[in-house]
């Protein structure tokens, strides 16, 4: 059977949930060494990925599972112990703070789950004893949504919303529009408007145009990136 990440995007949820779930060869790593995390070497794991890949995904059913916590990235606790969540940490960083949690770590007081857009190696640390430790940790990476994990996007965001897409339909769009997450929840969103709007069904046509309008607005597409950014990724 092939790994799976669950994608939880129902109008009435809008959490991530493991009761759904979307699978591909994108991210059959990321879930892989997420399910063997007890045995994290130095009991941490970076998980690197762009935008909309699905990082936020993960990391969410990972903490919910493991009773985490999840910390910011520019204010790490100094005595705190258990499972948790630091995301963004390519960004503005308590570097302090994480040596010592990654100290935790290493002595079986926490386990630690990093997620970043980039990889190590491009992150702006200065502590020169944080930047040996963060060398020595585990990375894999997630790359963004395939072929397989879109289609199954697409289907279950139109069955939450009532809305009949084809396989050849659903085919058609994941061959013209841009692979990430946000980018097939705004798809979805748009062609339930204009469906209800027109009250006419979700064809080719209608899917064209919406694609079409995407293509052209693209700040639309930029101004959900920008609500997820504020701390989730």
């Amino acid at each position: 059977m092939a790994n799976q990440l669950w994608f939880d995007f129902s109008p009435a949820d809008n959490g991530f949930s493991e009761k759904n779930f979307c699978y591909g060869n994108s991210n059959a790593l990321a879930k892989q060494a997420l399910l063997r995390w007890q045995s994290w070497s130095l009991g941490v794991l970076i998980l690197v990925g762009p935008l909309g890949c699905g990082k936020s995904h993960l990391s969410e059913i990972w903490r919910s599972n493991n009773n985490g916590r999840i910390l910011s990235s520019v204010s790490i606790p100094l005595r705190d112990t258990g499972n948790f969540v630091i995301e963004d940490v390519d960004g503005q960083l308590d570097e302090e703070g994480l040596f010592h949690l990654l100290n935790r770590a290493m002595n079986d007081q926490a386990r630690v789950l990093l997620t970043a857009r980039t990889g190590p190696s491009n992150w702006r640390i200065n502590l020169g004893d944080l930047r040996s430790r963060i060398n020595a940790i585990e990375m894999v990476r997630i790359g963004e949504p395939d072929e397989q994990v879109l289609s199954e996007m697409l289907k279950k965001l139109g069955k939450d919303r009532s809305l009949r897409l084809s396989d050849k339909l659903i085919q058609y769009m994941v061959e013209r529009m841009e692979r990430s997450s946000q980018s097939a929840l705004q798809l979805i969103e748009n062609l339930n408007a204009s469906s209800l709007a027109a009250s006419r069904p979700v064809n080719r046509a209608l899917a064209k145009q919406v694609l079409s309008d995407m293509e052209k607005t693209p700040e639309l597409l930029g101004l959900m990136r920008s609500g997820d950014d504020q701390g989730r990724s």
